[in-house]
């Protein structure tokens, strides 16, 4: 590997107040280890060193940029702010064949077309002023024939870039860039950042990229297979083979007090009545999640539960549900929240909100109980701990739910609990196993690399259909299922409640594609998030016959992918089973227009 041009640096020159730029980063040492080689890097402009690790891998190499080691000899005068990881290595003309894989959504990819100079920075976890991105995964990629790279971030990941650039003078590239620090003023972490780049043949496709990422996420980062943790585990054996569905019960209309009434979409009751038409429908087995049990409704009065809504027929009600539901052999949790919490809450405790830099409360949306905020994770447990247990008592049983978890990095600057962002996303994280715990499985909103060792499965792994893109970018990214390829079998997985598809026969297709589990969220009398129940019932009904009755694929990995045309997939899995699915308008091969085949 060429030793020069291995990193491009952001500074910030203190003394006149500005950014600076600099490549000038050069092996002043270099000698072996027993991993390979290690390297002290100087910029001579700037006076500022640190050491790097290179290690050869079977399929490529590791570039480790070791915590605890630089040194800023002028740190008087500049600081380093920014560092980008080979730069030049996944270089690209514009207008070559092939494309860069990005972490948006469920994994994107990018073709070298001719387009406007535009530089794209994407967070390897979701930030909050670009949601939308759903970013999950710690990788990016370049598929380009004789030429195909996946880049992982190994360490580091919680602040860092995939940084593309298009159409520089020609030029595409596609690196790493680590915050170093946010502010001058700040310490930079003793963390190390570290990137491993494997090398894929000359054929390869995302479905290849995916497998190899899948490899790292069982040998790197605690993910391990389904069929394995539900070995001796019957409430994940039985709800792996189950369909989740929401009873949306109740809510409020979001105003900034709280102080909305409590609208009803089903009583305990009424709950009954739809746990019976759903087992006289066919629905053998389900994992009924109560929304809005709680006081107040859904995010009513978080992190306040009781008493029961009394409006939904209070405690004696909920109690004669949750019993019905374990007679006719669905597992029945509650919907639950660990992160928001509101001021019209009797439980707030405001030394236990999450703080931004400048002491004031980290404000989060505004639901049904108001303005919420964000809890630290490091403090919630010591404050609320106690409501797991209280819950439980109820006599739920089954695979639990939470509600917002690894969502968006956050951070905390109490001086009390103070949290960096891989220090909160850990500690919300954890919150989870008091659930999984006491219930044996727990499922959360959305999936992330760093969250997967301690769930089972998430309410959905965003891949937005073609066409139906929430952001307008420049760089025209077409989403793919990256992600999914690489946790299926690793992780029970949704993509969307049945009743929110614009084109239901389109969507349902798609959750045959990529292997996802049907899904409903429903009501009684309409209104709130949930479709009636009736008429979800009869759009899932034929999807849930498919997925558990017919293919039973939920725990069975792939063991290739591909999408030989858009809108077309091939999915291969490791138990010889061979599915082809067209989500497109015309015919392609033998294979009719919105159709797909069991090969």
């Amino acid at each position: 590997m060429e030793l020069e041009n291995l990193f491009f640096a952001e500074l910030y020159d203190m003394a006149e107040q500005r950014t600076r730029y600099t490549a000038d980063f050069k092996p002043v040492l270099n000698y072996r280890t027993v991993r390979g080689r290690r390297l002290l890097m100087r910029s001579a402009a700037y006076d500022i060193s640190f050491y790097i690790e290179l290690e050869t891998l079977a399929d490529g190499f590791r570039l480790r940029v070791c915590g605890g080691t630089y040194a800023e000899e002028r740190s008087i005068c500049f600081r380093l702010m920014k560092l980008r990881v080979l730069p030049g290595h996944l270089n690209t003309k514009v207008n070559d064949e092939g494309s860069y894989l990005l972490p948006l959504w469920a994994g994107a990819l990018v073709d070298f077309r001719a387009r406007e100079h535009c530089v794209n920075l994407d967070h390897i976890y979701m930030e909050q002023r670009e949601w939308e991105k759903f970013s999950i995964m710690n990788c990016f990629g370049l598929l380009q024939k004789d030429n195909n790279w996946l880049a992982i971030i190994e360490s580091g990941d919680f602040n860092c870039y995939a940084r593309s650039e298009y159409n520089n003078n020609g030029i595409n590239s596609l690196c790493a860039e680590f915050t170093l620090r946010d502010d001058p003023s700040d310490m930079i972490s003793v963390e190390d950042r570290t990137v491993s780049y494997h090398k894929l043949p000359g054929n390869a496709n995302y479905g290849d990229l995916a497998l190899k990422f899948r490899e790292y996420l069982l040998a790197e980062r605690g993910a391990s297979y389904l069929k394995d943790r539900m070995e001796g585990n019957p409430t994940l054996e039985y709800s792996v083979n189950a369909m989740r569905v929401k009873f949306f019960m109740a809510g409020k209309k979001p105003i900034p007090d709280g102080s909305s009434p409590v609208d009803v979409y089903a009583t305990f009751d009424e709950c009954c009545k739809m746990i019976d038409d759903m087992k006289a429908a066919g629905i053998a087995k389900a994992v009924i999640t109560l929304v809005g049990w709680n006081v107040g409704g859904h995010d009513g009065a978080y992190p306040t539960h009781f008493p029961a809504e009394p409006r939904l027929g209070g405690e004696e009600r909920l109690r004669n549900l949750i019993q019905h539901a374990k007679n006719v052999g669905y597992q029945i949790v509650p919907h639950d929240n660990a992160t928001d919490i509101y001021r019209r809450s009797p439980d707030f405790d405001y030394e236990c909100v999450a703080r931004t830099k400048s002491g004031e409360p980290v404000a989060a949306g505004v639901w049904g109980g108001g303005q919420s905020y964000k809890a630290c994770p490091q403090v919630f447990l010591r404050r609320w701990g106690s409501e797991f247990k209280r819950i439980q008592e109820l006599g739920f049983e089954g695979h639990y739910y939470m509600d917002a978890q690894a969502t968006v990095l956050w951070r905390c600057h109490s001086p009390q609990h103070p949290a960096n962002e891989k220090e909160f996303a850990l500690a919300l994280s954890s919150i989870t196993e008091v659930a999984r715990g006491m219930y044996g499985a727990v499922s959360i909103e959305g999936p992330t690399t760093y969250a997967l060792p301690y769930i089972d499965e998430c309410a959905t792994i965003h891949c937005p259909p073609h066409g139906d893109i929430p952001m307008a970018r420049a760089i025209q990214p077409y989403p793919v299922p990256f992600f999914i390829v690489a946790v299926h079998g690793l992780l029970a997985y949704q993509q969307r409640w049945v009743h929110t598809y614009k084109d239901t026969q389109l969507g349902l297709l798609r959750e045959i594609a990529f292997g996802a589990r049907p899904c409903m969220e429903v009501n009684y009398h309409g209104g709130g998030n949930g479709g009636n129940y009736l008429e979800s019932l009869k759009m899932v009904l034929p999807a849930y016959n498919i997925c558990f009755n017919e293919l039973k694929l939920q725990t069975v990995p792939f063991k290739s992918f591909a999408e030989p045309v858009p809108g077309v997939y091939d999915a291969l899995y490791e138990d010889g089973t061979r599915l082809l699915v067209n989500t497109t308008e015309v015919q392609y091969e033998e294979l009719a227009p919105r159709s797909w085949c069991k090969c």
